[in-house]
């Protein structure tokens, strides 16, 4: 009986994000959520769906389809939530390290479904689907098909476990804020993690109790959020950081006059039709790989590794795409076996459009620049991570020049940098937020 209740819950919490409107009178958290539900950039679908009528059905089908996967659970401890199961053991390591919990129940995303569904469900799906036909909205639509199988799924494991906190490794998705609207009113304390890049891009509305930073970027940006429900702010490291912090206890000066090229494969996600990431980023990479190849045949006493990201190394055109662009330089593919966050030290100047990896350079002192050509978003105005943007090639050659002749210390101070250091940012635990 729990669990249709639950189900149940879910579904009539659904309808209501899907009625128009909600009314005034309502929690303003609802309203936001009804405004944003619908609309937010969401990578759980390619690209194409967008355009696929059936894409409501196809949905239905999948989570119809997919085994639930059995649990341990440990009642009365806090839950973790990630996407898939390859990141399971990052997320318990990284909570563990930065909370008072050592054990932890890890739920995954792809593997939440049910041993059953009841008619109410398929009726809800059905409608779902049909609408999907002709509603521009389709992929956000079609994927509340599966949301609400995974948010009752959570549902039941907390109430069934007694559990009273739950830590969200998703906060990214679309339905994060909806379901930890669902999890508070059930009197759960949610805490969010996002990655430490910009918040901009999926955080500009946050439903949780508390929600990590990890870089001082995020702090520059969370004043300009008007629609942040939260009541306290940690400071943790970049999530990665405790798989490579051992690289750096006894790390070498970088040499002079190497680059790195840190890429976030965008060529070859647009091939594969990956929806649009923002920021520009397929067109900043492509103006620094171009500026990269001018430089270095102006200047071919500096070297270049170029640090392909993972989705990179298994596309057949791969390593066309850099010998024909760097043919005749000093350039370097990094091997697989050379892991871009634990080989910062073996690169003086660090540049990428957009990357996590930005801002773990930073967090450890090293150079890193910032390619800008195409206009966006980030960074903000006010940031100081505008020093590093370049945006033409004259600034390009001339940074990178200056840049190699300074000392770590030199950079980051000329630049105002300070407060990017992991030891700075790290010194601010905890920022209580007036209510």
């Amino acid at each position: 009986m729990k669990l249709r209740t639950n189900l149940d819950i879910t579904l009539r919490f659904t309808k209501l994000l899907l009625k128009r409107p909600v009314n005034t009178s309502d929690d303003i958290r609802l309203r936001m959520l009804q405004q944003r539900f619908l609309h937010d950039l969401t990578y759980r679908l390619p690209r194409k769906a967008k355009r696929d009528l059936l894409i409501g059905f196809k949905e239905w089908k999948r989570i119809l389809s997919r085994k639930p996967v059995p649990s341990n659970p440990i009642p009365q401890v806090p839950c973790v939530l990630v996407s898939t199961s390859n990141q399971k053991e990052l997320a318990q390591e990284y909570v563990s390290a930065n909370s008072p919990f050592q054990k932890l129940n890890v739920l995954v995303r792809e593997e939440l479904s049910r041993s059953s569904f009841p008619l109410r469900f398929h009726l809800f799906a059905l409608r779902i689907s049909l609408q999907c036909m002709f509603d521009s909205r389709r992929v956000n639509l079609a994927l509340l098909i599966r949301e609400v199988v995974e948010w009752t799924a959570i549902i039941d494991f907390v109430m069934a476990n007694k559990i009273t906190e739950f830590f969200d490794f998703t906060p990214f998705e679309k339905d994060s804020n909806a379901l930890a609207y669902q999890l508070k009113a059930g009197r759960i304390k949610v805490t969010k993690i996002p990655s430490p890049g910009p918040l901009t891009g999926h955080h500009t509305f946050m439903i949780a109790d508390e929600v990590v930073v990890s870089s001082a970027y995020q702090m520059e940006e969370i004043p300009h959020f008007s629609h942040w429900y939260i009541s306290r702010i940690l400071h943790w490291p970049p999530e990665q950081y405790l798989r490579y912090a051992h690289c750096y206890t006894n790390a070498t000066l970088p040499p002079k006059k190497t680059l790195g090229f840190y890429s976030h494969g965008e060529w070859v996600r647009r091939k594969a039709g990956h929806a649009e990431f923002g920021f520009g980023i397929e067109e900043n990479e492509m103006f620094l790989l171009k500026a990269l190849q001018r430089f270095l045949k102006n200047h071919p006493d500096f070297q270049l590794i170029v640090f392909p990201h993972p989705k990179e190394r298994k596309d057949s055109e791969f390593e066309h795409f850099y010998t024909s662009l760097f043919e005749g330089t000093n350039t370097l593919v990094a091997p697989a076996e050379m892991k871009s966050s634990e080989s910062f030290f073996k690169v003086n100047i660090g540049l990428m459009a957009y990357s996590t990896l930005l801002f773990e350079r930073l967090a450890l002192g090293y150079k890193t620049f910032i390619g800008t050509q195409f206009k966006s978003s980030f960074p903000i105005e006010e940031s100081p991570l505008n020093n590093l943007c370049l945006s033409n090639y004259e600034d390009f050659e001339s940074a990178l020049l200056l840049a190699n002749t300074e000392t770590e210390k030199e950079f980051f101070d000329r630049r105002g940098l300070k407060n990017y250091s992991l030891k700075e940012f790290l010194d601010q635990k905890v920022v209580e937020i007036q209510k």
